[in-house]
């Protein structure tokens, strides 16, 4: 609630400079209700104020408990990883989701994935905001590529396995201010008896408008390799420069170490792969140089 604001941010802000949570701050009315927050309500079946989750569990409301809490929670090991990518500006874009399982995560429920862009710097100002009027907030979501219901993803195997996601979203520069918008990103289950995060991502909103052309190479100064578009939608380029009488062979593997394809390398490879996942091009020359480019593949 609002009497505590400014001790939840104190222990919060650490935490998120850290990397080490992703925060998002739920109103069940006012300015900052929206359906992500009404959806969120919903799945935890909130009833009254404040209720606090840590990664999707149940937990106390005092601010003073938080540190403790995150902590322990942070000691448990994740089997589930997450890569994000943002295209797009200050007016909106896509958003492309890799969630990655390290081994067989043993669960039955459904399993969802949501990104949401939340604002930050917030000046909460007149009195619709109610106790909350004068303050400065903070982790206020404001669009949700993945929907507000989130976008659910199943794991199949073998290990490890690669799902990919995208979903757009529309922005205002009007309203939101571009510097202060962050992406929060998390896998969550969703049972009839835990709500449990299994891993969550933060990272600032980047003015990102795509890749339409061969971006910076990667590699030394004899040698460089690039991809683009990154990600892609399955049909994409890779560009291997190598000096002088230096040859190459390109293979590219799946996000498992799986070889996908390999071949002779020439300036330019046009390539098609149909199965939407995280990829490595590596790049092996005659003079013993290795390089190596990571890219997404979105269907």
């Amino acid at each position: 609630c609002y009497d505590s604001w400014s001790a939840v941010q104190s222990v919060i802000k650490p935490f998120v400079a850290s990397g080490d949570v992703a925060p998002l701050y739920i109103f069940g009315n006012g300015p900052a209700y929206n359906a992500f927050n009404r959806a969120r309500i919903s799945i935890y079946g909130v009833t009254g104020t404040p209720t606090v989750k840590m990664d999707g569990l149940p937990s106390t409301a005092s601010p003073a408990a938080y540190a403790n809490v995150i902590n322990n929670r942070l000691a448990i090991p994740t089997y589930v990883s997450i890569e994000v990518s943002m295209a797009g500006d200050s007016t909106g874009g896509t958003a492309y989701i890799s969630v990655t399982a390290e081994q067989d995560l043993g669960i039955t429920d459904p399993i969802k994935v949501w990104c949401v862009i939340v604002e930050d710097e917030q000046p909460a100002s007149g009195s619709t905001w109610g106790g909350y009027n004068g303050k400065i907030l903070n982790w206020l979501p404001v669009a949700w590529p993945m929907g507000a219901v989130g976008t659910q993803i199943s794991f199949t195997g073998p290990y490890p396995q690669t799902v990919s996601v995208a979903g757009s979203y529309t922005l205002n520069p009007e309203i939101h201010t571009f510097e202060n918008l962050r992406v929060v990103t998390f896998v969550q289950r969703i049972g009839s008896t835990t709500k449990e995060v299994l891993n969550a991502h933060y990272m600032d909103l980047p003015d990102a408008t795509g890749i339409s052309e061969p971006e910076e190479p990667e590699g030394s100064e004899g040698c460089r390799l690039s991809v683009w578009p990154n990600p892609c939608s399955g049909e994409f380029s890779i560009g291997a420069f190598m000096p002088g009488a230096v040859t190459g062979v390109l293979t590219v593997y799946d996000i498992a170490g799986r070889e996908v394809t390999t071949f002779e390398a020439q300036a330019v490879n046009n390539l098609e792969i149909q199965e939407a996942g995280v990829y490595i091009a590596r790049l092996a020359t005659s003079d013993g140089t290795c390089v190596s480019r990571r890219f997404s593949v979105i269907n």
